[in-house]
């Protein structure tokens, strides 16, 4: 459990700084994620759905091209699936959109477009490639670090919701 959880925390707050780099080299004046502090759920997830695909797909035990192909689809339809799921329930709590991918060429809505899946399926290999590494500086986080983690992190999701609920006048 310390392990996926450990992973999430890594990635969303890794998420939270590779997308407010992106955003300050493009002279975006976006703020990555939704909640208060430094991270952005989304990146942990993704990790946490990568690493049980990878699973899953070792276990057919499949030639290496199919491996690549198998696992490629399925990080693709889930990760899009996933960003999907996330960006209407977003504007539903927000009442409003956190992002748009209309702009961008072969989208599909606002929340979705074959190249950002694309980009995530890239960026789940990219982590495949370094997990080795980034394994062992997980398996050395305390566990008092995971748990005071994860106790701030909910504190800020409730933190959130309720002046979300408050500003939208839900009570």
């Amino acid at each position: 459990m310390f392990y996926y959880l450990n992973n999430f925390f890594l990635f969303s707050i890794f998420g939270y700084f590779f997308e407010s780099i992106m955003f300050l080299l493009l002279s975006m004046h976006n703020q990555s994620g939704f909640l208060h502090l430094f991270w952005t759920p989304f990146y942990g997830t993704g990790v946490i759905i990568t690493i049980l695909l990878d699973k899953l797909v070792k276990k057919f035990k499949l030639k290496e091209f199919q491996y690549v192909v198998v696992l490629s689809v399925l990080l693709f339809l889930t990760l899009t699936i996933l960003e999907y799921i996330g960006g209407i329930a977003l504007e539903y709590l927000f009442g409003y959109s956190l992002w748009t991918y209309e702009h961008i060429p072969l989208h599909i809505g606002k929340y979705i477009s074959i190249p950002t899946s694309i980009g995530w399926v890239c960026f789940s290999f990219f982590y495949l490639l370094i997990k080795k590494y980034t394994d062992k500086l997980i398996l050395k986080i305390p566990k008092f670090i995971s748990i005071s983690f994860l106790i701030i992190f909910v504190i800020d999701n409730i933190i959130t919701i309720y002046q979300v609920l408050h500003f939208r006048d839900f009570f």
